[in-house]
């Protein structure tokens, strides 16, 4: 493998060509859109990936995340390795192991203040159900207060549908199933009601809880708690302002929600801190993690509570593959590298050459509209105009792809256009400084002749040999 980024073949090469030929035939839709990423990995070593055709990329997605010390750290994969050797495939919610135990001891010492349990899941998504079943335990209440833009996985409320050998197993799941409640995520730069740019005070989400969602949609007693990105991540790249914060946890005091925190993308070291609800001092009653605490071993999430919400809950979120021993001793190697002080020095160097890299576009170019970065979790928002700041998703599109063709991955969505970057946290800071610059070449470029945008935002037809509408 070149030991730097190099594209020499046109995107995808012959090779991945090839093989998508065999491949796309036999997979279902979403698996054969290959506009975003256009080119079949053969390896990757650190923060470099390979294709079939001898290209290197540099690697700013790291398995969205689950890859945050790079791609093959060696203590994880060692750690991995000599588990599965030792215990082979085990369900530890029944077979209690030597792995499980030392990790969950490891997560409660980095934990935010107040969190004294841990439960075993397999992946974000189980996570967050977990934790709105066991915010709606500890309450008694149906209602989940959520926010536009956010991710939380991918399911369509099977749990109503669950039907068991004993009732006891699906309580507050297919007994208890509430509604959920949507409000808007806090966002500076654009407002609904507000044209043009901002920025703006985001405590008026705050307002527009108080007078006008708890007062027409949801009496304040039925909210069980707030699921809550602590930085929106699939949305832009937003983050919240301490006044922001200051209100919603009053509102949690006040009316007896539990504050939820999906730090599945945000935790474990990604925005600076150990979990992103340090920056604001914030006190969770329920913690959902997932992504970056695989460590890039093998599949594993954890959700993490009070002594009030967990020491003696009913809910029940495991599995047959939650905590197998080889993902769990890779995820205790993970936090033995996050513990390492120069893990979050290198962050901050992350964070402080994106926002000095990036920041000047503002001004030098029109399309780029705002650049906002936490730790290694960075966005760049692009629009028509700063004038009417309308979104410019073919702008992004256009910058991702000329991006690949320098040999940079980012992270890109149809029809969003917020360009996004989470390199790994361990990344050399001369790799990831030519990659800024690189995207900042490549931004000039395609400045110079902007794509046509779609006129209404809905109204949005994928790319050429795109199919994913999400």
């Amino acid at each position: 493998m070149h030991q730097w980024p190099q594209v020499d073949t046109p995107l995808p090469g012959p090779r991945s060509r090839e093989l998508w030929a065999t491949f796309d035939p036999i997979v279902a839709a979403p698996m054969q859109d290959h506009d975003e990423v256009p080119f079949v990995e053969t390896r990757k070593e650190g923060s470099l990936i390979e294709d079939v055709d001898g290209n290197v990329f540099v690697d700013l997605v790291s398995g969205w995340g689950a890859t945050p010390y790079g791609a093959t750290p060696s203590t994880v994969i060692e750690a991995v390795v000599d588990a599965q050797r030792r215990y082979g495939m085990e369900i530890t919610d029944y077979v209690q192991n030597e792995p499980a135990i030392e990790l969950a001891n490891k997560l409660i010492s980095v934990a935010p203040p107040g969190i004294t349990r841990v439960m075993a899941s397999l992946s974000g998504t189980l996570a967050v159900e977990t934790g709105v079943k066991l915010a709606r335990e500890a309450t008694g209440r149906p209602m989940i207060l959520v926010f536009h833009g956010q991710y939380h996985g991918e399911v369509s409320y099977l749990t109503a549908s669950v039907s068991t050998d004993l009732a006891e197993v699906n309580s507050h799941s297919s007994a208890y199933v509430g509604g959920l409640v949507f409000a808007p995520y806090p966002n500076q730069f654009r407002a609904p009601f507000h044209k043009g740019p901002g920025p703006y005070d985001d405590t008026m989400y705050i307002d527009f809880l108080e007078e006008w969602l708890l007062l027409y949609q949801v009496e304040p007693t039925q909210i069980a708690g707030v699921l809550i990105e602590p930085v929106l991540g699939e949305g832009g790249i937003h983050i919240p302002s301490a006044a922001f914060w200051e209100r919603l946890t009053g509102l949690c005091k006040r009316w007896g929600w539990k504050l939820i925190l999906d730090e599945v993308q945000t935790g474990m070291g990604r925005t600076g801190t150990y979990f992103a609800s340090e920056h604001w001092d914030l006190e969770p009653d329920i913690v959902l993690l997932g992504k970056g605490v695989a460590a890039g071993g093998q599949p594993i999430a954890a959700v993490l509570g009070t002594e009030e919400v967990m020491a003696a809950t009913d809910v029940h979120g495991g599995g047959t593959f939650a905590w197998t021993p080889a993902a769990c001793a890779g995820a205790s190697a993970g936090v033995d590298i996050l513990t390492d002080p120069e893990t979050m020095a290198n962050v901050a160097r992350i964070e402080e050459t994106a926002l000095r890299i990036f920041t000047p576009l503002i001004e030098e170019i029109p399309q780029v509209a705002d650049v906002r970065a936490l730790g290694a979790l960075i966005g760049i928002e692009f629009v028509t105009d700063m004038e009417t700041i309308q979104p410019a998703p073919a702008f992004h599109r256009a910058v991702h792809r000329a991006a690949i063709r320098r040999g940079v991955l980012g992270v890109t969505q149809w029809g969003k256009w917020v360009y996004r970057m989470q390199p790994a946290l361990t990344i050399p800071m001369e790799l990831f400084e030519w990659s800024c610059n690189t995207l900042v070449d490549v931004i000039r470029e395609v400045a110079k002749n902007p794509p046509e945008e779609p006129v209404n935002l809905l109204e949005r037809v994928p790319p050429e040999g795109g199919t994913r509408r999400r």
